[in-house]
């Protein structure tokens, strides 16, 4: 069953690779040639990448389609994202503080960008990695700031308790969000990692709440209090570098 998953995706990619700046439409016998696989599978795959909306027919030949462009715009978006990030997440972390930048998705939190600082010793989190996202100070923060259909879908779910401290019922992580909501940034008491604190705040774009940075250290290490002005002003920051690029 691996192998012919494999074989797949080997198959989707080398139809969507014959396509190139030269070769923007070609013909379901080219691009048999191009892959060298059997003219029946190439017109099966492509009819389904035809419905995904990664190609599109035109005058009887196929180009890459819309599908395939929302996908790049939103890995140009989030590389910009981590580009105007980068600067600001290592002049907080150079205060030997742990600087996340975290996008929402589905019902968890992917890290675009993480800069280690020496307080907090191994962490789980890594960049291209998730994390449920009720337990973390980015997640929560993003949470916060879902339209309401969003946000009860999101609680429909089963909410894991990671540590003790893991806000695990959806009434008291509504309380937690309507809190992040009226003060403008999220924390995270060892919900994800126990001893391990986090401050968060929303990054916005001109479309809302897009991403969240947050900082942290271990809990005997630091007084959480005491991050919420840098982390809110990096945050400011990024918002506006953001909507200007």
């Amino acid at each position: 069953m691996l192998e012919s998953s494999q074989s797949m995706v080997d198959r989707v990619v080398a139809i969507l690779g014959s396509f190139s700046r030269a070769r923007s439409q070609l013909g379901l016998a080219e691009i048999a040639r191009l892959t060298d696989l059997p003219k029946s599978s190439t017109h099966r795959i492509l009819q389904q990448l035809v419905t995904a909306r990664w190609v599109e027919r035109v005058d009887g030949d196929y180009r890459l389609g819309l599908g395939i462009f929302e996908i790049g715009s939103l890995v140009a978006h989030h590389n910009r994202l981590v580009d105007l990030a980068r600067p600001l997440m290592r002049e907080l972390s150079s205060h030997r503080l742990t600087t996340h930048l975290a996008v929402l998705d589905g019902t968890d939190v992917v890290y675009l960008e993480k800069v280690d600082g020496s307080l907090a010793g191994p962490l789980p989190s890594r960049v291209g990695g998730r994390l449920p996202a009720h337990c973390t100070g980015v997640g929560k923060t993003l949470l916060a700031h879902l339209p309401e259909a969003e946000l009860e879908n999101y609680l429909a779910h089963r909410l894991e308790q990671r540590t003790p401290s893991t806000i695990a019922s959806p009434d008291g992580l509504r309380r937690e969000l309507a809190q992040i909501r009226s003060a403008g940034f999220g924390m995270d008491h060892g919900e994800a990692v126990s001893g391990f604190v986090c401050v968060a705040a929303p990054v916005f774009d001109r479309s809302g709440a897009r991403a969240a940075i947050s900082v942290g250290a271990p809990g005997s290490r630091v007084d959480p209090q005491q991050l919420t002005g840098p982390i809110r002003h990096a945050a400011t920051a990024l918002s506006r570098r953001l909507s200007a690029a």
